[in-house]
């Protein structure tokens, strides 16, 4: 008797096993890595890899990723523009930000800062892989050497970033 299973003949253990990589396979692949790159990372194959990727969509979610990264800071530097217009539109002696006022702005600064940092460890990261990518075929030992130090570089800055937040 013949059943048509369409999980490429993983059982259901399997599948289990396997769910809770779908996250870090997703943050891997929205950071710029390969589906085989992930598959190997993780530890799996590379058609369990594209198969959440299609199931997820994790093609537009990446683009549109970068897009709100981008609106949202141009959307805080103009909403910090406009608090700093507010504050100088004021009569002379009053063209201070009270300690309220202050704060937010503090606070405004940070945020296009963290988004800032964020976005700039995205293109690090786009750009390792496409010299990564560009370098297979000149040299492929040189290129799996640079891509195991682009990911210590990258890992390195996210946890600064983690470091300076704490």
């Amino acid at each position: 008797m013949h059943h048509n299973n369409t999980n490429n003949g993983a059982s259901p253990i399997d599948n289990m096993a396997k769910a809770h990589l779908i996250e870090p396979a997703k943050i891997l692949f929205l950071e710029g890595y390969t589906q085989k790159e992930i598959a190997k990372k993780l530890l799996t194959t590379e058609v369990t890899v594209s198969r959440w990727a299609k199931i997820g969509n994790w093609d537009n979610l990446k683009k549109n990723l970068v897009v709100s990264k981008t609106e949202r800071i141009g959307e805080l530097y103009a909403e910090l523009t406009e608090f700093q217009a507010a504050i100088k539109g004021r009569p002379a002696g009053q063209r201070f930000a009270t300690s309220k006022e202050a704060d937010v702005r503090r606070k405004l600064i940070r945020d296009i800062s963290d988004l800032e940092r964020k976005y700039n460890i995205g293109q690090t990261t786009v750009i390792a892989r496409d010299f990564v990518i560009f370098s297979r075929d000149i040299d492929f030992e040189f290129s799996q050497k640079a891509n195991d130090y682009f990911d210590l570089f990258i890992n390195n800055q996210i946890d600064k970033q983690k470091w300076q937040k704490d």
